[in-house]
């Protein structure tokens, strides 16, 4: 028997009708996101190109909750500001974000990229291993069109979002230390 809760099945329910009166119940665990997402993770990695769907509002208007995104493998060098790109921050963090590139650079030789949800006020930490990079977005489903991020209307949209999203940032930043409120 299943036990369904608002249409979704949560778990097998299994009754042992052993020596007891009392049915003794297990519950299987129902199938993780966490265990989605690794696949996802590992298919990125080895190269595959996915769709996932979006789940978070932090990159509306741009993206949408309930949109599929098409994401492409990319090395983290690769990565461009203005591009929307799908990155993981730690093994520990079962989240995958999907932001906009704000800012990159070089330090110590290392290339690091920051991001940020286009609706965010503020940039993400920077990333700075390839195993936090999984890929970029580039398209999105919208009523049954595809949209190519890769266009040059789009990559120009994505580069002019980038940079005044980072200028809002700084000026906020910026705001914050002069304003005559701040005990600091």
């Amino acid at each position: 028997m299943r036990q369904k809760t608002q249409g979704r099945v949560q778990g097998v329910v299994e009754i042992d009708k052993g020596r007891s009166a009392v049915p003794e119940v297990r519950v299987a665990p129902p199938v993780q996101a966490e265990a989605i997402r690794q696949l996802f993770i590992n298919l990125l990695r080895e190269g595959h190109v996915i769709r996932s769907l979006a789940v978070g509002e932090s990159m509306s208007p741009s993206i949408k909750k309930g949109e599929l995104l098409i994401v492409t493998p990319i090395a983290l060098e690769e990565a461009e500001i203005g591009e929307i790109v799908a990155s993981r921050r730690d093994e520990s963090h079962s989240v995958l974000t999907t932001h906009r590139v704000v800012q990159k650079g070089k330090e110590s030789g290392r290339c690091y990229i920051i991001t940020k949800g286009d609706r965010n006020p503020n940039r993400d930490f920077p990333l700075v291993s390839s195993q936090e990079l999984l890929g970029k977005v580039t398209g999105i489903e919208r009523n049954g069109q595809v949209i190519s991020l890769e266009s040059p209307f789009y990559r120009l949209r994505g580069y002019l979002i980038a940079r005044l999203s980072l200028g809002l940032w700084m000026l906020g930043v910026l705001k914050r230390k002069i304003s005559p409120f701040n005990k600091g």
